[in-house]
């Protein structure tokens, strides 16, 4: 199967937790302000600003950037970001609190009192259990350690919702958004159900999108290509290095030397953790260890 035609068949199989498809999904202010009043029943929300999609976020120009699924303002400037994760990278909890922190820094306008900082949700439908705690539903905020019923009202809440479980602890909208994302049937046959599934048809349907689509996982074929073949140099040259250091010192360095050579390839802490764990099939402590010898040698 080329390229093409796979890219074709990742369009065809793309559902809610595609988080292409769930961007233009949640572009539309009216199902948007739904999921949002379901996640939070206790707000008071009357109206969104348009939904924006795949926003670019950097706070500096040298400081690591990101992009908002779906970033969004109610009619008090509170503020929404809402994403769709697929995979569990082992970092969840630090991707929030950047997003947070992407939020706060747009919400203290120059010379006003910290005070009127509006409040920040950040809001991530995962496609796994981030907790493994069984939970369809959790939120997190500040409290004090000392005195743990006692909450810190900074304005920030973080949000996970776990597509998996099997539970129905949410209000009913909610579950149908979990269910099709999980892609279960109970739960949809009600009005939010019918209304969901008709969007992500006329996203289906819709020429241009799939166009961008196709282009996109184009482009995403090519950067993992790329990025195998400088692991495979990376991995050709820290076994060599690893295999030459091991018989001058009698020890097994190699995948030391492995690390070594990735690192010299200019691949990322996380890429080289990554290739460790889903290749070479160590623990990801072990190879947080070796990158980490890596960089003292």
């Amino acid at each position: 199967m080329n390229r093409l035609e796979r890219a074709a068949r990742a369009w065809s199989s793309a559902g809610l937790e595609n988080d292409f498809v769930f961007s233009k999904v949640m572009s539309d202010p009216a199902i948007c302000l739904a999921v949002i009043r379901s996640i939070l029943p206790d707000l008071t929300i009357a109206r969104l600003a348009p939904p924006q999609t795949q926003q670019e976020v950097s706070p500096t120009n040298d400081a690591k950037g990101g992009r908002f699924d779906i970033y969004t303002t109610d009619e008090h400037d509170n503020r929404y970001d809402i994403e769709m994760q697929v995979a569990d990278h082992h970092n969840l909890a630090q991707r929030v609190r950047y997003y947070q922190v992407m939020n706060a820094l747009d919400a203290y306008d120059k010379g006003a009192n910290y005070h009127d900082a509006n409040n920040s949700y950040v809001i991530f439908i995962c496609c796994f259990d981030p907790f493994k705690l069984g939970a369809q539903f959790y939120s997190v905020n500040k409290h004090l350690n000392e005195f743990p019923d006692y909450r810190v009202l900074d304005g920030a809440t973080d949000i996970y919702l776990n597509a998996t479980s099997p539970r129905h602890e949410v209000p009913p909208r909610l579950q149908t958004l979990l269910d099709l994302v999980a892609h279960r049937d109970s739960g949809q046959a009600d009005e939010f159900g019918v209304k969901l599934k008709k969007k992500i048809a006329a996203v289906k349907h819709n020429k241009e999108w799939r166009a961008d689509f196709m282009r996109l996982s184009l482009y995403e074929m090519d950067h993992e290509y790329e990025l195998k073949e400088a692991t495979d140099k990376g991995v050709k040259k820290g076994v060599k290095k690893g295999v030459k250091l091991g018989q001058s010192q009698g020890i097994n360095m190699t995948l030391v030397q492995m690390a070594d050579g990735l690192i010299c390839q200019g691949l990322s802490e996380e890429q080289i953790i990554s290739f460790f764990t889903n290749v070479m099939k160590v623990s990801r402590e072990q190879a947080k260890g070796y990158y980490q010898q890596a960089l003292r040698n």
